[in-house]
């Protein structure tokens, strides 16, 4: 799970420590806090319900379909018009107004002799040459550019939902039981045992603790400490920051 993390933070140039790791998943609470301390990242956020948050993002997602076909010289203004009215059509057809879309004209471009190719957003102007140089440090300006193919991409937007928000609970939250936990080799800890569904606005949690529901089990180790947003959501920090 380092590695994974590792993979798309350090390799891609973003230090996790300037992030909040967020959980989901059925197993994801239950590692986060651990996870979090190994890699140097303050905060972890667990959403309400993590089980079935990608789920949740699937339904609430935008429509998004994606065009492209590949371009002779002169063609391109042609085949564009082409794919973006089969893109609105087909964004109709699922229901979505003119107002509730979204559509993005781009082009696979180079200079003529190279073998890669990199899109360029034509509906937001950008200009090849800026992005030539922004991902491989030098542009040339008075070489011929070619364009190899052209995308259409159309979304059709859906609506935002009003998350719904949590009961004020105050500092205190009530546990439900107190079981002895290993997180330690040599030594059981007691550790209380907390329903998510108890939880309010404000609740603080002191680990060691594990908060219950019924698509996941959040573990608050020693050492961290977990606090319940005005959605629901529980934020957990290492004290030692």
């Amino acid at each position: 799970m380092q590695r994974a993390v590792r993979r798309i933070s350090v390799e891609r140039g973003h230090d996790p420590r300037r992030f909040t790791l967020v959980a989901f998943g059925g197993a994801g609470p239950l590692h986060a806090c651990e996870l979090a301390s190994a890699l140097r990242i303050p905060r972890v956020l667990i959403p309400p319900a993590p089980g079935v948050l990608s789920a949740l993002g699937m339904v609430l997602a935008d429509h998004v379909r994606d065009y492209a076909q590949g371009v002779s010289s002169g063609m391109v203004r042609k085949v564009l018009s082409t794919l973006d009215a089969r893109a609105r059509a087909d964004l109709s057809a699922q229901g979505f107004s003119a107002a509730t879309m979204t559509i993005r004209h781009l082009a696979d471009m180079r200079y003529a002799g190279q073998s890669h190719t990199l899109t360029v957003d034509l509906t937001a102007g950008e200009d090849f040459h800026t992005v030539h140089e922004q991902r491989f440090g030098y542009a040339r300006r008075s070489q011929q550019v070619e364009t190899t193919a052209v995308r259409v991409q159309a979304t059709g937007h859906t609506p935002s939902p009003t998350l719904p928000r949590v009961d004020p609970g105050g500092p205190n939250a009530q546990h439900v039981d107190q079981v002895p936990v290993w997180f330690q080799p040599t030594h059981p800890t007691g550790t209380y045992v907390y329903h998510r569904g108890d939880l309010g606005a404000g609740n603080l949690i002191v680990g060691p603790a594990i908060i219950t529901q019924l698509d996941t089990t959040t573990v608050v180790p020693p050492g961290w400490a977990a606090t319940v947003d005005s959605f629901g959501n529980l934020v957990a920090t290492a004290r030692n920051r």
